[in-house]
């Protein structure tokens, strides 16, 4: 480790920590997988929380590592050490104190998370932070988890199979309120559909709560479910798709999913094309849409057939 990093870390001496900003990254850079394995023990004594020394002690001192391996790119040599300190701040308490200041090792956490997951699109990266990650999110602390699921939702483009084994969380997560997390499902829903399916009526239910975003990004993730062709899915949509048909937001995206469903389950349609043709008659630019809906109960329903005629006719 290099000499001012030893004396820094060994001595926690706060009168030298800030000449370590003037080295040059290239300087230390061997020395930062080591440097945060002291800041791991420093952190972990029994009278951390209390002395305000060694927090910014540890303070600048990640602040300096974070800083070195986003400029050298060396996230991946010194990843491991990284999410090993991540993964100590859950040993202690990260809830935030009556004044809404962060605890000591909420701040150890929240300052290296970007630096750690800014690199979703490193697969290593990721197979080492996203099961420490899914942790964070029922920790106590609304902000942390705020910015964890923004990553998260990041991570979920490129690496959706590592986030898949932890659906369970994610959506127990989502049904606590944070809604953010509703992103992902559409990407995890391929590898883990059960644990979705199972919490799906509850899902559904937050739609009134949620924010035109969220309620997209849980419209895309029955169009995904829909595909799959899940009866039991296909049972607990339709009623709600069909419910939410006035809503001029979302109408053309649900009509779609319809579409989806009539292709494989017609029948399931087949008692709310009364609704479908007034959705027609209240919005026409819809009927093309709906006549599709008819067409396919229409195969297996004499009487749809007909009605397909008549509304395609008006």
């Amino acid at each position: 480790m290099h000499h001012l990093f030893r004396m820094v870390l060994g001595q926690k001496d706060l009168s030298r920590a800030g000449d370590l900003f003037s080295l040059d990254d290239s300087e230390i850079e061997d020395s930062l997988t080591e440097a945060l394995e002291q800041i791991k023990i420093i952190s972990s004594s029994s009278d951390y929380q209390t002395n305000n020394n060694d927090q910014a002690v540890v303070e600048i001192c990640i602040t300096r590592i974070t800083t070195a391996i986003r400029e050298t790119e060396s996230i991946e040599k010194h990843a491991k050490a990284l999410v090993g300190l991540w993964d100590s701040c859950l040993e202690h308490n990260l809830r935030p104190s009556g004044k809404d200041e962060d605890t000591p090792h909420a701040k150890i956490a929240s300052d290296i998370m970007s630096c750690i997951l800014q690199n979703y699109n490193r697969p290593p990266v990721m197979a080492l932070a996203i099961p420490i990650a899914v942790k964070f999110l029922h920790r106590g602390n609304k902000e942390l988890c705020r910015n964890m699921s923004n990553y998260l939702s990041l991570a979920a483009i490129t690496k959706a199979d590592l986030l898949a084994d932890h659906t369970e969380v994610i959506v127990k997560s989502i049904l606590q309120g944070n809604t953010m997390l509703l992103r992902v499902l559409p990407a995890v829903y391929e590898k883990q559909p059960q644990p979705i399916n199972g919490h799906l009526s509850e899902l559904l239910a937050l739609m009134s709560q949620l924010e035109q975003p969220e309620q997209y990004h849980l419209l895309r993730l029955l169009h995904v479910a829909a595909k799959r062709k899940q009866p039991e899915v296909v049972q607990k949509c339709v009623p709600f798709l069909i419910g939410h048909l006035k809503d001029s937001a979302h109408n053309d995206v649900i009509l779609n999913i319809l579409i989806e469903i009539a292709g494989h389950e017609p029948l399931a349609l087949n008692g709310f094309l009364p609704m479908l043709k007034e959705i027609s008659e209240r919005f026409p630019y819809l009927i093309g849409q709906v006549a599709r809906i008819y067409g396919a109960v229409g195969h297996v329903d004499e009487q749809g057939q007909q009605d397909a005629v008549r509304a395609c006719g008006d």
